[in-house]
């Protein structure tokens, strides 16, 4: 009797010393793989790494005095939501390299020529670059007492929300403050008093929506004032019909 109990408490015991590996997630010394589980930097599914996404690059002013240095900043936008100032690790660049250039690495612009400079930035992923937006600098000779030149180009067409007017932007002054539009509704023999202002302060880039007609024809001239308040002579005139729904200003009639 004696010695079937000992074979039962063997036999136990064997059973107990096999389920060992099992029950303590062990065989044959290696960890138990949990299919669940995957080792960090094995998941395919895991974030991407950190890399750009945008640039946004700001000036310290528009406007510069010929000889002249204007400081930019860059701001570097992550996949990861985040951002932080990349001034330094940028490359910086512009478009119309005859009127100014930048400092290597320190983002300070030289204006080297009168006129308007469009500058952009862009960061190298390695597989791609990632571009800024688009910023401007007005470079001007600050004894320069002659008006600007006339705006180009004028375009005129009726929307839901009144007449766009646009034209292309001065690119040969560089002391160029903004632009200002002129209406009429006076339908023949125009002269320079039959037309009033429309904006108040003046337009920093050229298109503008005048959103106080109502029906009927209005004609508009375009003009371009510099730092010291000088005006060019007005540019083409454009004409445009406004007819249905009208308002004025921004209250429905």
């Amino acid at each position: 009797m004696s010695r079937n109990i000992i074979r039962v408490t063997l036999l136990a015991f064997v059973l107990l010393i096999t389920a060992l590996p099992i029950a303590f997630g062990c065989s044959n010394g290696d960890t138990f793989a949990d299919p669940l589980y995957i080792n960090e930097g094995d998941n395919p599914f895991d974030t991407p790494e950190r890399f750009v996404t945008s640039i946004v690059i700001e000036p310290a002013g528009v406007n510069i005095a010929i000889g002249g240095l204007q400081q930019f900043k860059a701001t570097l936008y992550y996949n990861d939501g985040t951002n932080e100032v990349g001034t330094q690790r940028v490359e910086w660049y512009t478009e119309n390299p005859a009127i100014g250039s930048f400092e290597p690495i320190t983002g300070k612009y030289l204006a080297q020529n009168p006129g308007v400079a469009v500058v952009r930035a862009r960061f190298n992923l390695g597989n791609g670059m990632v571009h800024s937006n688009a910023s401007f600098v007005n470079a001007f000779n600050p004894n320069q007492d002659l008006p600007p030149a006339v705006p180009l180009n004028p375009m005129i067409s009726a929307t839901d929300e009144g007449a766009l007017v646009s034209w292309d932007m001065n690119k040969t002054d560089g002391d160029i403050a903004g632009y200002n539009l002129w209406r009429t509704q006076v339908s023949v023999a125009h002269y320079a008093t039959d037309f009033g202002k429309v904006n108040e302060y003046p337009i920093l880039y050229p298109s503008y929506l005048d959103q106080s007609v109502v029906s009927g024809w209005y004609y508009y001239r375009v003009t371009a004032q510099d730092l010291i308040g000088l005006n060019s002579a007005p540019s083409e005139e454009v004409a445009v019909f406004i007819t249905g729904t009208t308002h004025y200003g921004t209250a429905w009639d």
